[in-house]
C-alpha cells in the first residue's frame, strides 16, 4: 500500500510524481474532483493542482464519484495506476464515497497496487476520521459518522501554518487536540508518504514547487 496525502498537490507534484514513478510504470491517474463540488468561488486551486500533475508526466483522466456506482468505479480504477482525490468540502466528499460505493472498493484496488494520492480533503478521507476538518458540516448535515477510508491509521490536518487558515485553526485547536486519533499536521510544502504500517513526513524545498 501506498499512499502520498499532501495538503496541495500544486507545491509536492513533482516529488510525488518521482516517487509513484519508481513504483509502478503506469502513469495513467484518475483525478476525482468531487470534494471542489461542494466549495463555492474561485476554483483556480483545483486546475492548478490538476496541472502540476500533468507537468509532472500523469496522463489524466478527469472524473467525479458522484452519481456514479461500484461497478462503474471498479472499471475506471482498474485502468489506471494511481488515483489523485483533490481538495474540496471534506464532509460532501465523504458523503459521496459512500453514496457511489467508493468506499467499498478503494481499499481493495489500494492494497493490489493502485497508488492513492489525496490533496486536502482528499487526504483527510484517506485517514482514520475526517472530524479534524475545518469544514462546515452543514451541507451535508444527514453524515453522522464522521469515519474515513482508514488507508491509514491518522487524521489529517491540511493547510498548517498557511496565512488563509490561521484563524480557523486558532479557533478550532481545542477541538483539534482533544482528538483521540493520531494526527499529523501537514504544511503546504508537505506530504505524508504512506507505505503499508509506516510513514514519513517529507517536506519539499519551495526551489523544488515550480
Amino acid at each position: 500500500m501506498n499512499l502520498f496525502l499532501a495538503s496541495s498537490i500544486n507545491f509536492v507534484a513533482q516529488d510525488v510524481a518521482r516517487q509513484v514513478f519508481q513504483l509502478t510504470k503506469n502513469h495513467k491517474l484518475l483525478f476525482i474532483s468531487t470534494a471542489a463540488e461542494g466549495e463555492e468561488g474561485d476554483k483556480s486551486w483545483l486546475s492548478e493542482d490538476r496541472e502540476k500533475l500533468v507537468r509532472a508526466g500523469f496522463d489524466i483522466s478527469d472524473y467525479s464519484i458522484t452519481g456514479q456506482n461500484e461497478s462503474a468505479i471498479e472499471e475506471k480504477l482498474a485502468k489506471v495506476g494511481s488515483v489523485c482525490v483533490s481538495g474540496g468540502d471534506t464532509y460532501y466528499l465523504l458523503d459521496q464515497a459512500r453514496k457511489s460505493g467508493f468506499d467499498n472498493v478503494i481499499e481493495k484496488h489500494v492494497q493490489k497496487g493502485l497508488i492513492y494520492i489525496g490533496a486536502s480533503a482528499g487526504s483527510m478521507l484517506a485517514g482514520s476520521d475526517i472530524s479534524t476538518s475545518l469544514d462546515n458540516p452543514v451541507n451535508t448535515a444527514n453524515l453522522t459518522d464522521y469515519t474515513g477510508l482508514g488507508l491509514t491509521d491518522v487524521a489529517i490536518c491540511p493547510h498548517w501554518g498557511s496565512e488563509h487558515m490561521r484563524e480557523r485553526y486558532h479557533q478550532e485547536i481545542n477541538r483539534l487536540y482533544s482528538h483521540k486519533q493520531k494526527i499529523v499536521l501537514l504544511n503546504d510544502q508537505q506530504y505524508l508518504y504512506v507505505k503499508d504500517d509506516w510513514y514519513q513526513i517529507i517536506t519539499v524545498p519551495i526551489h523544488l514547487t515550480p
